[in-house]
């Protein structure tokens, strides 16, 4: 299957496919901090779930004292304990 152009132009230019395809970032410190980035939407948050819409997958993460600390439109900071983070 042939490539499409701008991944023809990021790999020649050896631009990481994070930032080409704006993959969502997930960057977990410890079991109490969590930052995505490149996500497109919030679809369900509570204390207990935060479920995301990505732009190739949906981002559920579930945990106990769940806490937006802070987000804007493309990055999201959670806090809380983080038990468990799945892509589907």
């Amino acid at each position: 299957m042939r490539k499409p152009v701008y991944q023809k132009m990021a790999s020649a230019m050896e631009i990481p496919a994070d930032l080409s395809e704006r993959a969502v970032l997930v960057e977990l410190t410890g079991q109490e901090r969590l930052r995505v980035e490149n996500y497109l939407g919030i679809l369900e948050y509570t204390r207990e779930r935060l479920l995301l819409q990505c732009r190739s997958c949906r981002l559920e993460v579930c945990g106990q004292h769940l806490v937006v600390e802070s987000y804007a439109k493309e990055e999201l900071t959670l806090c809380g304990r983080i038990e468990h983070v799945h892509y589907f």
